[in-house]
């Protein structure tokens, strides 16, 4: 076999990222919860950086800060601010229960055990039971199956498990959404033998909004049905709050589009719980004074470069955020002033063109951030949406299609409700929209629209 060597020319394109390019794109996608972090990580570990107690509210405003600094990498740095440069079970329309008005976490259903001076078997077998809910708080094992694993009298577990509905919800435990049902039933002051027979003897039938096929094999009338599915409204459909259902509430805005009297809207990014970071004077005389040392001189130079890019980073997102809501705030003004049927049909695309950056970078700065607008707290992603082209020569988004298919559904005859097929022609002959069937479909179940036999009602 003959060896050579050879040489050849090839022309290619390459992206290089440096270190400064991938900070600034991990940065610009950080929550504002995110960013805390991580700034707080970045002043634990670099001395380059200080910072105070953060302001409250909006940004405030910034002032220019220099700090001549020599070295053989760096050039002058200048600062702008003192932060830088600048499916479950479906249940007819109606049916679904209300949350339960005093929920407990198990942290504290544990606490209130310990409280009542139960049994070191008592708590094992609680903290066991505890463990093994689902979000909703049905038991995914009997008690038997967890006896059998934890070497415990089944007896030990099933008393435990009455103990932890006492002091919680009368359905903790349950196995399904109709053992929660019967055992709600059970603790009423009043006895309810229709709603019980309802759910414990037709609850597929139920499921299905059969309530003609019930009363026949009940032996009831329609009216008496009713009043069994009002005592089913009274009641809870999952014993314990979902892990996730007060999320709304503890959300942070990253941004404030604010409508002022004038007609016209203000943004503004939050700062609540931000410190302001800058270049810290004492780190940048150490630095000084170290230039007689070579190895501390390198050391502290890298710091301070790793600074100046994390500034850099933290800049660049508030820029980009400011960018990207200044043109959300114009583009979509008409959805900020009178709501969801009036937003825009938007595509990330667009508002890359018109701001002069990237696709990638409005991907990336919205991800996860949302803004406290006059319609309430949103996610950045809700004012980027398709659109359909009307007959009228206009356009209508996504969303407001969505809209406007929910007030059609909330105006129609309960006792008929519209098909999907009557509300597309609906759709085209009063608003010009043409949507198909499957469209309709789609936006309905993602509404949580039940269709049209589980919203009928008799």
């Amino acid at each position: 076999m003959r060896m050579e060597l050879r040489q050849s020319l090839r022309l290619e394109q390459k992206l290089l990222q440096s270190p400064q390019m991938i900070q600034a794109m991990q940065i610009l996608q950080l929550t504002t919860p995110e960013l805390l972090d991580r700034i707080q990580e970045e002043l634990e570990d670099n001395p380059f950086l200080q910072s105070e107690a953060p302001e409250e509210g909006p940004a405030k405003s910034e002032e220019d800060v220099d700090f001549d600094i020599e070295g053989p990498l760096l050039e002058t740095f200048r600062g702008e601010g003192p932060s830088s440069r600048d499916a479950p079970e479906s249940i007819p329309d109606g049916i679904l229960a209300v949350p339960a008005p005093d929920r407990r976490d198990t942290f504290s259903l544990m606490s209130e055990l310990r409280a009542r001076q139960t049994t070191e078997n008592e708590m094992l077998a609680a903290e066991a039971i505890l463990g093994q809910l689902d979000s909703k708080g049905f038991s995914s094992m009997s008690m038997k199956e967890l006896a059998d694993v934890h070497h415990l009298p089944t007896e030990l577990f099933a008393a435990t498990l009455k103990m932890l509905r006492q002091i919680s919800h009368p359905a903790l435990g349950a196995e399904n959404l109709q053992a929660c049902l019967l055992l709600q039933l059970e603790t009423l002051p009043e006895p309810h033998p229709i709603t019980e027979a309802l759910v414990r003897n037709h609850y597929d039938e139920l499921l299905a909004n059969r309530l003609p096929k019930i009363a026949r094999q009940m032996e009831v009338s329609l009216d008496e049905l009713r009043g069994a599915l009002e005592v089913l409204r009274t009641l809870d459909s999952r014993p314990i709050e979902d892990e996730f259902g007060d999320i709304a509430s503890s959300i942070q805005p990253d941004l404030v589009f604010e409508l002022k009297d004038d007609g016209s809207i203000k943004v503004e990014l939050t700062r609540d719980g931000m410190p302001e970071v800058w270049l810290s004077e004492s780190a940048k005389i150490a630095f000084d004074k170290a230039k007689t040392d070579e190895r501390l001189h390198a050391f502290l130079l890298k710091k301070l470069e790793r600074a100046r890019w994390f500034l850099d980073a933290i800049n660049h997102r508030r820029e980009s955020l400011k960018r990207i809501a200044k043109y959300l705030a114009h583009t979509q003004s008409a959805f900020l002033e009178r709501g969801p049927t009036h937003l825009a049909p938007l595509k990330m695309q667009e508002a890359a063109d018109a701001i002069g950056v990237h696709i990638s970078t409005i991907s990336r700065t919205i991800r996860g951030k949302s803004a406290l607008t006059p319609q309430g707290i949103l996610p950045l992603k809700s004012f980027f949406s398709g659109g359909q082209k009307t007959d009228r020569g206009g356009s209508q988004s996504r969303v407001s299609i969505q809209e406007r298919l929910k007030s059609i559904v909330e105006a129609e005859d309960k006792t008929a409700p519209l098909s999907d097929e009557e509300i597309v022609r609906i759709l085209h002959e009063r608003d010009g929209i043409r949507v198909a069937r499957r469209t309709i479909a789609k936006y309905r179940i993602g509404l949580d629209i039940p269709s049209s036999t589980h919203r009928r009602l008799y």
